[in-house]
């Protein structure tokens, strides 16, 4: 497959913001033994982009700069379980139960980074999006002003004219099956601050629907305009709109024709569809047809950087995820 030119030049632009940090990242692949996530690991430190921990007993070659732990033999472990027995005492866990817990490799990644030792975790390469998503809320928890975790995918497409050069947001094709409208304004502002964190760009939000403006009338319409007036009461430092059918929030032409005097319409590179499944079909169709270059989904709500893969995700994915979850990490 043909990588797009957009893929190359973004992520020679992310890797450049990563070079220029001070600090590097730690950032913690809890399936450590993936022979996919040990080649990603070694990457990832030899060009001196974050500094990779790996959980378990990687066999092969491994990077002497690449960082090795086993929760077992962690001098933090109990501080660890202890962490974990206050964050979930109040649902009734014990604390033989939180030390066990904190022995799974995804819940000590995640027990890392909420104190402190990790800047954030990638899993996914070997276990379930429900069982990274999980670790990541028992341990990171949430952002104080966002309530709905979500997902998005960062698309780089061929189509160099669209969104920021032809990279684009597209949330949320994850976890929010039929979202409110709260829920949806929340989606759109943690993707809005993800997009400044993470492709480093101003974004450009546009509310997805089957209908512009009021072309069509339908509760599912509303909701959208709904989420729109929750996230501009909320955020009106954003720059948002909708009701937009794609090709409004999209293309120039057609955002002129379909929602004149829009700020928004036809420059669009944060784009928020109305549920999990138009988002999910809309990623694979462009990832599909149109050879887009797909990385995420990146999990967002959660208080610092949880990122999820693929099981079928090559060394190239967790290369990149990692990328961007040391970006979603900040300065």
């Amino acid at each position: 497959m043909q990588v797009p030119e957009s893929a190359r030049r973004f992520f020679d632009e992310q890797t450049a913001r990563l070079r220029r940090q001070i600090r590097k990242k730690r950032i913690v692949f809890p399936e450590g033994e993936d022979p996919r996530v040990i080649a990603a690991a070694n990457r990832l430190c030899t060009e001196e982009l974050l500094i990779p921990v790996l959980m378990g007993r990687p066999s092969g070659h491994v990077a002497s700069c690449v960082v090795v732990e086993q929760p077992e033999h962690n001098p933090k472990l109990n501080d660890y379980a202890r962490l974990l027995y206050e964050k979930r005492r109040a649902r009734g866990i014990t604390e033989m139960e939180a030390r066990r817990m904190a022995l799974d490799p995804l819940v000590f990644a995640g027990l890392m980074v909420a104190a402190g030792d990790a800047e954030g975790f990638v899993g996914g390469a070997a276990t379930t999006t429900a069982d990274t998503f999980r670790a990541a809320h028992r341990t990171i928890g949430m952002r104080t002003d966002i309530k709905t975790a979500s997902g998005v995918m960062i698309v780089c497409t061929h189509a160099e004219e669209c969104g920021a050069g032809g990279v684009l947001a597209m949330a949320d094709p994850a976890l929010v099956i039929e979202p409110t409208p709260s829920q949806l304004a929340d989606i759109a502002i943690a993707t809005a601050d993800t997009v400044r964190s993470v492709m480093g760009v101003e974004p450009v939000v546009a509310l997805l629907s089957f209908s512009t403006k009021g072309s069509a009338r339908h509760p599912l319409a509303s909701k959208v305009i709904e989420a729109r007036r929750i996230v501009e009461a909320r955020r009106p430092d954003l720059h948002v709109d909708g009701e937009l059918q794609a090709d409004a929030a999209l293309v120039e032409s057609v955002g002129r024709s379909k929602a004149p005097g829009s700020t928004v319409a036809g420059k669009a590179n944060t784009l928020i569809f109305p549920d999990v499944g138009s988002a999910n079909i809309g990623v694979k169709l462009v990832e599909r047809l149109g050879r887009a270059v797909c990385t995420g989904p990146l999990f967002q709500g959660f208080a610092k950087p949880a990122n999820d893969l693929s099981r079928g995700c090559s060394a190239e994915d967790i290369y990149r995820l990692g990328i961007l979850t040391a970006l979603q990490a900040g300065d």
